[in-house]
């Protein structure tokens, strides 16, 4: 089957890329404030000598500092982000060591029934098909274009869901794949780490963003949530959609946390009972309700 999916939304990263960049430059612009206003009260109460001596120094160099922080940041927005997502998207990357994923070989039936889906999707082979040890029930797709996709499920999805259970949760995540969802989202984040690569810690990169990129962090939640309704219709069209509801009823149920909440660039299947506009994830209910929706839809048509 033929699928292009070319009516499915296609939420278009670049706004966020530019409220990510303004706000970072209005951030830059209050520290630029903050630290000139600070030695400039400095200066002057050394004196007049001190100002007369020192002033114009720190006016210049402090407008050199705004004149190529105007240009530099958005550079630097572009050319770090890219560089950023490259590192966090291979299958050498921090999160994938730590994760612990491994790959199937070939011929393992997970990786063979993947790439059957993704032919008929008409995507490229994808690169890399694993697993990795949690032991909840999930999967996530990343990679920095169609070409350089990994799909990894986990252990508790491989041992706890059924046959048609699972193959709707890749196919679910081929979705992601076909809409390109994985590499904006990297990209996005890719973005996000190079305005934030000065903080050396993951908690005070998060604060970062939250402070001098509130905008662009909700727009990137939004984002999510919109795709992975994306996903579940795909996910429907290529197999079942009764299986996904399935396995969507299996995960309202589920009990074990997720263990990887710390890698937003991932496009989880779980998002572990989320729905809220500080989440990634959309309701499990609304996600079953919108699949009961399309088979509806469907049931009408073929009546019609």
């Amino acid at each position: 089957m033929s699928t292009s999916f070319k009516d499915l939304p296609k939420y278009p990263v670049w706004p966020t890329f530019f409220v990510m960049t303004l706000f970072a430059l209005i951030g830059g612009f209050m520290w630029w404030t903050a630290t000139f206003t600070g030695n400039v009260v400095a200066v002057s109460a050394s004196g007049p000598f001190a100002w007369m001596s020192l002033g114009p120094a720190l006016v210049a160099t402090y407008g050199s500092i705004a004149s190529v922080g105007v240009w530099v940041m958005p550079l630097w927005a572009i050319g770090g982000g890219r560089l950023f997502a490259r590192r966090a998207s291979g299958i050498d990357s921090k999160a994938m060591r730590e994760m612990q994923v491994t790959l199937f070989s070939e011929g393992h039936p997970i990786a063979k029934v993947t790439q059957h889906m993704a032919a008929r999707m008409e995507l490229p082979p994808i690169a890399y098909i694993g697993w990795f040890p949690n032991e909840e029930i999930n999967a996530f797709a990343m990679g920095d274009s169609r070409k350089n996709a990994l799909i990894a499920v986990s252990k508790g999805a491989v041992e706890r869901l059924t046959k048609e259970e699972l193959v709707a949760v890749i196919a679910h995540e081929l979705g992601h794949v076909s809409s390109n969802d994985m590499a904006k989202m990297t990209a996005a984040r890719g973005v996000q780490e190079a305005l934030t690569f000065f903080l050396l810690f993951r908690g005070l990169k998060t604060f970062a963003r939250w402070i001098f990129t509130p905008l662009s962090e909700l727009e990137l939640l939004r984002m999510s949530r919109g795709r992975e309704f994306v996903a579940d219709r795909i996910a429907a069209i290529v197999f079942r959609p009764e299986s996904m509801i399935a396995a969507l009823e299996r995960l309202r149920h589920e009990q074990i946390r997720p263990q990887t909440r710390g890698y937003a660039q991932l496009l989880m299947w779980s998002g572990f009972k989320a729905g809220g506009f500080l989440d990634t994830h959309p309701r499990l209910e609304d996600r079953i309700a919108r699949l009961e929706a399309f088979i509806k839809a469907a049931q009408e048509g073929k009546d019609g």
